[in-house]
């Protein structure tokens, strides 16, 4: 997992020249090539107050420090009290999430392809919504090895 987090004395700019992005917008790292990062990110007992207004600006602030480009956003509460499930459209792929407030536990999804910086968002995410529990997993999407 460290592999996917920044330290904080990492810039943008410094993990950008750890990468190279091709014209698909595949990642080259080493000797392997990947679609993108994909980080799954469960949250327990967090201090979310269950609305959609906070839920907006809290994937709206993690795009924008991810570095990615914002399409559109679609949230829908299934009922009084009941959890929000949503994403965040991404030029680069998507935020998703869902919640069950009655069991204290949110789960994100962060799948980014390109120049971008998933881990910051799973980083914003986990230091706003101060979890007493977290899990978080990478996978690299579509990674295979390559001749360098």
């Amino acid at each position: 997992m460290e592999q996917f987090m920044s330290t904080r004395k990492d810039s943008h700019e410094e993990q950008k020249k750890k990468n190279i992005i091709t014209k698909d917008h595949f990642v080259i790292e080493n000797d392997k090539m990947f679609a993108g990062k994909h980080l799954i990110l469960d949250l327990w007992n967090t201090e979310f107050d269950n609305s959609i207004r906070t839920l907006k600006y809290l994937l709206k602030k993690a795009v924008l420090l991810s570095g990615a480009t914002m399409l559109h956003i679609h949230l829908h509460r299934f009922g009084k009290n009941q959890g929000i499930s949503g994403v965040a459209v991404l030029a680069e792929s998507h935020i998703s999430v869902h919640t069950w407030p009655e069991r204290n536990y949110m789960a994100f999804d962060i799948f980014m392809c390109g120049d971008t910086f998933p881990e910051h968002a799973a980083e914003f995410l986990i230091k706003k919504l101060k979890p007493n529990r977290k899990k978080l997993q990478a996978i690299k999407r579509g990674e295979i090895k390559i001749d360098i």
